[in-house]
Order: structure tokens, then C-alpha cells, then sequence
């Protein structure tokens, strides 16, 4: 059913309990520090943002990444399921609000070209406790587009931060009720 832009999908206490398997992983890796940290790695495409969250923030911390939860999903269900993306959102919610509860450390990997879309989400998590922190990487722009170019030919499931930071940052705007999110420039 939609109205006014809004969807509403049911889902069957069997896929409830398929989506909450599939993001269990995602939250249980956490840990909650005190204050726990709230992690957001910002550079362009190809710079190494993934590289730096897979390596230094594997442990301890929710990997809060629509792309990887939305591969994850989909390894599960199937690519032409035609509930991927909403058990894809499903799986997001729930790994957003346990984590938020559990209080555990969040690391997320975006782009960041627009302040505006980000700094609603800084200021939520820092006035519900958290420590937050940037880590900004750079990348010579050769370098980087190379590095792209690999990730895209070696890994069937890549998806850049340019075209999940937007999901991503969605679902913090959903759970604070922090209104609509501004528009990222790349359209």
C-alpha cells in the first residue's frame, strides 16, 4: 500500500525471523564502550574508506553499511527476490535501532560531499551520548579511480559509498525523526 510516499509492506513472522538472522551478525559484532563511538569514515570514491573500516573497525564496532547488509540480504533471499530491497530496509532498521539501544559502537562510510546531509546525524548521535569522530581519507584521484576500476572488475557485489551513503544515512534520519534528508549533489 502507498500514500504519499509512504510504503507499507507486511511481512510474515517467518520473514521477520529470516531478516532478524540475516542482521543479527551486523549488531552482534558491536561492543559498547563508554561513551560509545559513533565512527564515520568520509573520502571520495576509490580513496579507501571500506579498506580502512574493514581493517580497523572489523571489531568492536556495527558495521552500519547499507551496501554490505543490502549483499548480505541478498546472499540469503536471492538476487530477483522481489523483496530484496525491503528486507534489505528491514534488516537496516533493525540493526540501526538494536545497536542505538544496546548502545554499541557504529562505524559508517560515506562520501560526504554535503555537510547538510550529515550534520543532522552528528548532532542526533552526540545528544544521545555518543563520542563521534571523522576519519577523513585521501587518495591521489589516479589512484583512486584505479582503485575503483579493481574493486568493480574483482568483486561482483561492490557497491560504492556513492550510491549507498543516501540509504545509509536514511535509515538515522528515520529512527531520530530528523525530518527529510537534503539531496546529495550527484543527480
Amino acid at each position: 500500500m502507498e500514500n504519499n510516499n509512504q510504503k507499507i509492506v507486511q511481512f510474515s513472522s517467518e520473514e521477520y525471523i529470516k531478516v532478524g538472522e540475516i542482521a543479527r551478525p551486523f549488531w552482534e559484532n558491536g561492543k559498547s564502550d563508554n561513551p560509545p563511538k559513533f565512527v564515520i569514515i568520509m573520502g571520495g570514491v576509490g580513496s579507501g574508506k571500506t579498506t580502512e573500516r574493514k581493517q580497523k573497525f572489523s571489531d568492536g564496532f556495527v558495521n552500519f553499511e547499507f551496501g554490505d547488509i543490502l549483499n548480505a540480504v541478498k546472499n540469503e533471499v536471492g538476487e530477483d527476490n522481489p523483496k530484496l530491497e525491503n528486507y534489505a530496509s528491514l534488516a537496516s532498521n533493525m540493526i540501526l535501532k538494536e545497536s542505538l539501544a544496546a548502545r554499541k559502537n557504529i562505524v559508517i562510510e560515506i562520501i560526504g560531499e554535503k555537510s547538510e546531509m550529515i550534520t543532522p546525524v552528528i548532532d542526533k548521535m552526540k545528544e544521545v551520548g555518543y563520542a563521534v569522530s571523522i576519519n577523513g581519507i585521501t587518495c591521489d584521484p589516479t589512484e583512486a579511480y584505479e582503485r575503483h576500476l579493481k574493486a568493480v572488475e574483482e568483486d561482483k557485489n561492490y557497491l560504492s559509498a556513492y550510491f549507498t551513503q543516501e540509504a545509509t544515512l536514511s535509515f538515522f534520519y528515520q529512527q531520530f525523526e530528523l525530518g527529510q534528508m537534503p539531496v546529495s549533489v550527484k543527480k
